[in-house]
């Protein structure tokens, strides 16, 4: 493949990230005001831009490993690429539990049936202020564990561990 389809690349995965990285940060903002109908909306439209740019930071980087870059048998003995594999798929499961509730809300709000509310085991509460901070510390870990994900990007790049 040719430089510049591998530029695009890491510039899509790059971008992707950043749309990823700023989607739950806006939900985090959005988590220390009222949760009324216009957060409520505000939050369910962060989570789906958060979710489809996770989707392209994953597909970008699959086509890294598999195209460009070093090479798939140098990525594949990597402990940094399955760190940093693990701490995306951490942050995954991790999102599950604010993007139940921003539907369950959603849906009162709506005067809809609320959704199936044990799903996977998670009890979805409504609106409270304990919910509130609960969300905000899940999404807070979200961010902290989205910002080591550079670093280890990094560190693949220039060949370390």
């Amino acid at each position: 493949m040719s430089l510049w389809s591998s530029t695009l690349v890491l510039y899509l995965h790059i971008l992707s990230f950043m749309l990823t990285y700023a989607a739950v940060a806006v939900e985090y903002a959005l988590l220390r005001g009222p949760t009324d109908a216009a957060t409520v909306r505000s939050l369910e439209t962060a989570d789906v831009v958060y979710g489809l740019a996770a989707v392209g930071v994953f597909a970008t980087g699959v086509v890294q490993v598999l195209y460009f870059g070093k090479g798939f048998a140098y990525y594949l003995q990597s402990p940094v690429l399955w760190t940093k594999v693990g701490l995306f798929t951490l942050v995954g499961v991790a999102s599950i539990y604010p993007t139940l509730t921003f539907l369950r809300w959603r849906a009162e709000l709506d005067g809809e049936e609320v959704p199936v509310q044990n799903l996977l085991g998670l009890s979805i509460p409504s609106r409270s202020a304990s919910c509130d901070r609960r969300l905000r510390s899940t999404v807070g870990v979200e961010l902290a564990l989205l910002t080591l994900l550079p670093l280890l990007g990094s560190a693949l790049h220039y060949g370390l561990g």
